[in-house]
């Protein structure tokens, strides 16, 4: 082969290779629009409108972290918010919405534990701009923000905070909850559910002669499922759960329950379950409950803790106090779909002598 042959097909094969690695660069930029793009719409408001770049790098740095310190190194929130999210470990969610032209990112509380009632829902705990790719407040009024977008349509995705230090103001809270729900027959039966499991302050008892009626949503229940037993549960499998209740009378309505509560709570029957499909709440219908303890807590500077559990010793009542079991609670960093108020602990075991 000649010199000027071998200088041409030397051209060739260079020519080739720069054309090769053109293209792909070019599909690589393309196919970083395409990220980009895709995870914009991912993080969207529900309106799905795309998201700024900037507000797209801020929400993927915030949905990675899970350290509350250094979460709210990025948000500034106040000092009570901090509190309760170091004491009681509540659910915190996040939305974008640009209804008014630009991104707003909101957070709210899931909800805490506290005397037998679910306290802070859907709590606005911070309205934010991005602002040169920071994270600036708003300076609204948080309590007529969480009016205004609490019932509207905005997607809401969930922080995973890990949940590390122990309170023993917050395992009682748990414990007291969920500690009679033996008397009517454990969570997988109506009366553990909606009488002893439920927030005593929602029941309905004059709807009906004789009758209590309590409503509760399936996210109330997913948690409680959540925190009264040692599995991890997501919403579909708690609605199959209620759906094959034994003892109780279950049918589905295809109506909502808000809006026409006085028409069921006075037409429900003794021992019925209804699901509301349109806004996925139960209603439970029941007689007299009650019954004795034969077992109680003992108080909290009796209990231990080892590394993320803390073990309750349980009193016989009929035998003068003697320790007769033990509830083993642990910190709640279970994550599952459909739920709401992530409660601090969880009870993982519970064993009578």
């Amino acid at each position: 082969m000649n010199k000027g042959m071998k200088y041409l097909l030397g051209f060739v094969v260079i020519f080739i290779a720069a054309v090769i690695c053109v293209f792909g660069i070019i599909k690589y930029e393309e196919m970083q629009e395409n990220s980009t793009s895709n995870n914009s719409e991912n993080l969207g408001s529900a309106d799905g409108k795309k998201l700024d770049k900037e507000t797209t790098i801020i929400i993927e740095k915030i949905s990675s972290l899970n350290d509350i310190d250094v979460l709210n190194s990025e948000l500034h929130l106040s000092q009570s918010v901090i509190d309760i999210l170091k004491k009681y470990a509540p659910s915190v969610y996040y939305t974008v919405d640009n209804s008014e032209g630009y991104d707003k990112i909101y957070f709210r509380l899931g909800g805490y534990l506290v005397d037998r009632k679910v306290n802070g829902i859907n709590e606005i705990i911070g309205s934010y701009k991005v602002d040169a790719g920071k994270l600036t407040s708003t300076g609204e009024d948080l309590g007529k923000v969480g009016s205004k977008i609490n019932d509207g349509d905005l997607t809401w995705k969930q922080l995973n905070l890990n949940n590390k230090v122990h309170d023993k103001d917050a395992a009682k809270a748990v414990a007291d909850k969920f500690f009679a729900v033996g008397l009517g027959g454990g969570v997988d039966s109506m009366l553990g559910i909606f009488a002893y499991s439920s927030d005593f302050s929602k029941h309905v008892r004059d709807a009906q002669l004789g009758l209590t009626v309590v409503p509760m949503s399936l996210a109330e229940i997913t948690d409680m499922y959540n925190a009264a037993t040692p599995d991890t549960y997501n919403a579909d499998q708690v609605y199959k759960k209620i759906s094959g209740l034994k003892e109780a009378k279950y049918r589905e309505v295809d109506d909502s329950y808000r809006g026409n509560e006085s028409k069921y709570n006075k037409s429900i029957g003794n021992g019925e379950v209804l699901y509301f499909k349109k806004d996925k709440m139960y209603l439970a219908a029941f007689g007299g409950i009650g019954g004795a303890m034969g077992m109680s807590l003992t108080s909290p500077d009796k209990w231990t803790e080892e590394g993320d559990r803390i073990i309750i010793p349980l009193v016989n009542n009929f035998e003068g106090g003697k320790i007769k079991g033990k509830m083993v609670l642990r910190l709640n960093n279970k994550v599952y779909e459909g739920g709401q108020s992530r409660s601090k602990y969880y009870i993982e075991s519970r064993t009578n002598n």
